[in-house]
């Protein structure tokens, strides 16, 4: 069934179909919150959005709350926001029968949008694309790691020493797919029946991770798309008896997962503008500029590319994943990577993980890449061989306190995307850093207990 209208979802009702529906926003991290209700309830009133309470954008990712956001605290009374349906992700939700879905765009109760929600900050990049001739068109890779576990035995464990669905590396190995195609298969096909076309699955260099490629879509799409599989894969797993992380780096001695994001800009007849053949590289004087965009501000909005303290430990100097401020052609050691010809000429940002919250990153990538075009950045010679090797090239953010300052000192950040945004996401990456400074690790009792 895939994507419905509301006459669809009437007629799905009416014929016992689909009785349920989640009314979903999406909060900082990117995931999905909101409520379940009755079609029956959604038809007569929710369309026009329900009410939840602000507090769901100054959760942390394990919804610890915290008092130091201006826009939620108990000075404003934990009060309420809106999440009104944008009809047009209305789909189907298969792997929980009888159930629908749909996002909702955030505002407050005066009617406003909420500034600091992560769909209202992808749509605010969009409209100027789209007043400066573009629609953009973005696709995902994301990783993840599957383990024959559940939450209460990886709580059990101490989320060490899991079980992998697999005990070896599979990068691009059929077999696996189709050992464990009882689990991958079932997670395509319920995708698919939800409108999100897969591209392919496959296998990845660490011990149970994989792959998933979704078809190239309009920004929004894809960001919407991203939200609902990332959270579904979850569930998905969780009916199996199986859990997936996202986290970039799960373990010391794992493969980490990223979350490669491809994007080009179109011009609105329908061409991609990035690709010009008789160009250097094969990329026309706007798909240079937008990539110059790209590189130059990539330190500063490295906050959204690697939200946490885990998602640097992916980006070591370990495993190719990119930690240099450079390009290639078809290169994947470089941080943004240029590949395809014709409509497929594309640019693949290679930073973020898979726990990035990919509205964000899709709106890091326009800001900066529109920016590159209104002050024609250009860029210089690709790197060839290893870009982490590379002499003379520059190094993005190592962790989160060195991406908090490249954000906190950026007027440019600030002019793109607005002070509440960026004061706002600040705060959540100042308190993860604070969290995780008062936190004793297994790291340290390995390393001083003993010995001191």
């Amino acid at each position: 069934m895939g994507k419905l209208d509301l006459a669809a979802l009437k007629d799905q009702y009416q014929n016992g179909t689909i009785d349920m529906i989640t009314v979903a926003g999406v909060d900082m991290q990117g995931k999905l919150f909101g409520k379940k209700v009755p079609v029956r309830y959604f038809l007569d009133d929710a369309v026009g959005g329900i009410h939840t309470c602000a507090i769901n954008f100054i959760w942390d990712v394990s919804l610890k709350y915290a008092e130091n956001y201006t826009f939620c605290n108990f000075d404003t009374g934990l009060h309420d926001i809106k999440v009104v349906p944008d009809i047009s992700t209305l789909r189907t939700y298969p792997w929980i029968p009888r159930n629908a879905v749909v996002i909702g765009d955030i505002y407050n109760k005066d009617g406003s949008e909420v500034t600091i929600a992560p769909r209202n900050i992808l749509k605010k990049q969009l409209a100027k694309a789209e007043a400066l001739g573009y629609r953009a068109y973005a696709a995902s890779e994301i990783e993840f790691h599957i383990f024959k576990e559940t939450i209460d035995t990886a709580r059990e464990k101490n989320f060490s020493n899991l079980q992998p669905l697999f005990s070896y590396p599979v990068d691009y190995s059929i077999y696996r797919l189709n050992v464990d195609d009882w689990f991958l298969g079932q997670l395509a096909r319920y995708l698919e029946e939800a409108g999100i076309p897969v591209e392919a699955l496959k296998g990845e260099w660490g011990n149970g991770q994989v792959e998933l490629n979704v078809q190239y879509a309009e920004a929004l799409e894809m960001a919407d798309r991203t939200a609902i599989y990332k959270n579904g894969i979850k569930e998905i797993a969780a009916l199996n008896n199986l859990m997936v992380t996202f986290m970039a780096k799960h373990d010391t001695d794992a493969s980490g997962s990223s979350g490669h994001t491809h994007i080009s800009l179109w011009d609105l007849a329908g061409n991609n503008v990035f690709y010009d053949q008789n160009h250097p590289y094969k990329l026309s004087d706007t798909g240079r500029y937008f990539l110059g965009g790209m590189m130059a501000l990539a330190p500063e909005f490295m906050l959204f590319y690697a939200p946490y303290i885990n998602s640097y430990k992916r980006l070591a100097n370990t495993g190719g994943a990119p930690n240099t401020q450079t390009w290639g052609e078809d290169n994947r050691t470089t941080a943004f990577r240029v590949d395809g010809q014709g409509k497929s000429c594309r640019i693949e940002n290679r930073i973020p993980g898979s726990d990035a919250n990919h509205y964000l990153v899709l709106a890091a990538c326009l800001a900066s890449g529109l920016y590159g075009i209104e002050h024609k950045i250009d860029i210089e010679a690709p790197t060839k061989g290893d870009a982490s090797s590379a002499p003379g090239v520059k190094r993005l953010p190592a962790n989160l306190v060195e991406a908090i300052q490249k954000l906190a000192n950026s007027k440019i950040a600030r002019e793109l995307l607005g002070d509440d945004v960026v004061d706002h996401y600040l705060t959540a990456a100042s308190n993860e850093l604070n969290d995780y400074f008062l936190e004793v690790t297994d790291w340290e009792r390995k390393k001083y207990f003993e010995f001191i």
